[in-house]
């Protein structure tokens, strides 16, 4: 069961839609014709989604879009042209704190790459913790062949995550990457074999995920955050912080408890 949204900008049709699942929600960007470009109210509507998740303690989101064109082919240009200079900058700047948020909220999100991913689509796909991807998915950061560059965190999240000449290279041509490229260099984290439903692949990885201690999670994104290109004494001790705080957590008993006694943990939420 699905619950579109009724946000419109240029047309009657839904912006995106919502699927409930037992542990979280898939959020599809419902925007074909259009290549599922962003539009405000789909940001709105994911800004929702993010914060029904985070109330409810469900762990698990993953983003999608319409089709398989596209997962998403970046801001709406059309949409774009109706707004004024603060309108376009308002919307830039809640576009990019939003992905920011997604990038750093307690969630597992998995971005289901059923199509290209351009501009701001890539750039909503690089904020998820995991970004799976049909094989004939093209990623691309364009933005330098219209006189601007990335405006929603591109340019901090693409060389968090292959380096900046990979990213230098990425931003400054505009070229288009393909998937099997882009899980090389660690801009995708998987690939899914033709014929594959990228979709359920996500949400498999995803579950995968989420079912692990909420209190690990936690301590491993905050160690990992606290990394550099160079191991640090600062960084050895937010590790070590973290180990004595985890490691003295209910879920590491009961994770301990549950390898011994050869059955499934039951790990707090």
């Amino acid at each position: 069961m699905t619950s579109p949204s009724t946000a419109t900008v240029h047309d009657d049709a839904p912006h995106f839609e919502i699927e409930p699942l037992p542990d979280g929600e898939i959020f599809r960007i419902r925007r074909g014709a259009r290549l599922n470009a962003l539009t405000k109210p789909a940001l709105l509507g994911l800004t929702a989604c993010i914060d029904r998740l985070e109330a409810k303690k469900q762990p698990l989101l993953v983003i999608t879009g319409e089709g398989t064109r596209a997962f998403c082919a970046g801001t709406d240009l059309a949409e774009l042209q109706t707004l004024g200079e603060e309108e376009r900058q308002n919307k830039s700047a809640m576009a990019r704190a939003l992905l920011v948020r997604l990038s750093r909220s307690p969630l597992i999100s998995v971005a289901a790459l059923n199509g290209l991913a351009f501009g701001g689509g890539l750039e909503l796909a690089m904020g998820c913790t995991f970004r799976v991807a049909a094989p004939h998915v093209l990623v691309s950061l364009p933005e330098i062949k219209l006189g601007v560059i990335p405006a929603y965190a591109g340019t901090q999240f693409l060389p968090a995550l292959v380096g900046q000449a990979r990213a230098l290279d990425m931003m400054l041509t505009g070229r288009q990457v393909p998937a099997a490229e882009a899980l090389a260099m660690g801009l995708l984290s998987r690939v899914v074999e033709p014929g594959v439903d990228v979709l359920a692949a996500a949400l498999e990885l995803g579950r995968q995920v989420a079912g692990f201690s909420p209190t690990a999670i936690d301590g491993i994104r905050r160690c990992v955050a606290a990394a550099g290109a160079v191991v640090t004494d600062e960084g050895l001790a937010v590790e070590d912080a973290v180990v004595r705080s985890v490691f003295n957590d209910e879920n590491a008993r009961e994770g301990v408890a549950a390898f011994l006694q050869k059955r499934p943990p039951n790990f707090r939420r």
